[in-house]
């Protein structure tokens, strides 16, 4: 389905020199795409292979089971706020929303002041005609099983070609690996050969649409969605940090 051109919304969220303006002024990349097409989507993925040593069968680190989202510090505290980012790595917006608020993330990540959950969909894959939303998922999801899953996610944003729906070659994703430091390529290379989590990750997707996510990014706030044009840099920590339990 045709979607509005982002060149003018990209323009009104870049960084301005001195106070940062309320970015992301709508979801750019909406889709109407109905909960039956999710079903039939993960349903022409198929079957995934065996799993890594060290994985339940069809799952990644860091996953509770089969199409359940991807928790990044299961550590943090009972008391910590819910964060869910919704994020199709072909997702132009979500390039930008990482841009900005990624370091932020990443921080409250790492001091388990939100527990940061992960829905990666895939749903751009059908829009655009290819399957590098699934590969890059399943990329980011074999790179989970060695605890590079956000390192990874990152740099396929940073990667992301600026024609959309050009995607990414296999040789392309496995640069990646290499850059976002996955200790084992070997390793990695035959998880993605195999496409270990094709049908995880269209799990996932089918999950997130039945809950009512059409568009990417999404994000939530202990289960609430946000307003992408209240949200600021300067003021998005205080914002998760204010909704503490």
């Amino acid at each position: 389905m045709p979607r509005p051109d982002a060149a003018q919304k990209l323009a009104d969220v870049a960084p301005r020199s001195g106070p940062s303006r309320a970015v992301i002024a709508a979801v750019v990349v909406v889709v109407a795409v109905l909960a039956v097409l999710g079903a039939l989507f993960a349903g022409r993925l198929g079957q995934n292979d065996a799993a890594p040593a060290g994985t339940t069968a069809g799952v990644p680190v860091g996953a509770s089971g089969l199409g359940q989202p991807l928790v990044l510090n299961p550590g943090a505290p009972a008391t910590a706020p819910v964060l869910d980012l919704y994020e199709d790595p072909q997702c132009p917006v979500c390039k930008e929303f990482e841009a900005l608020f990624g370091a932020q993330i990443d921080a409250l990540v790492k001091a388990n002041e939100a527990k940061v959950v992960v829905h990666t969909m895939t749903f751009l894959d059908a829009n655009l005609r290819n399957d590098s939303s699934t590969r890059a998922a399943n990329a980011a999801y074999c790179a989970a099983d060695q605890g590079i899953f956000r390192e990874y996610t990152e740099a396929v944003f940073a990667g992301q070609p600026e024609q959309e729906g050009k995607g990414w070659t296999d040789a392309e994703l496995k640069a990646f690996a290499s850059a976002a430091g996955v200790p084992d390529v070997a390793r990695w290379q035959t998880c993605q050969s195999a496409l270990t989590y094709k049908a995880h990750a269209a799990a996932v997707n089918d999950n997130a649409l039945k809950g009512g996510v059409r568009g990417t990014p999404t994000v939530q706030l202990n289960g609430t969605t946000l307003a992408l044009d209240t949200l600021d840099p300067s003021t998005f920590r205080a914002t998760v940090l204010a909704a503490k339990k």
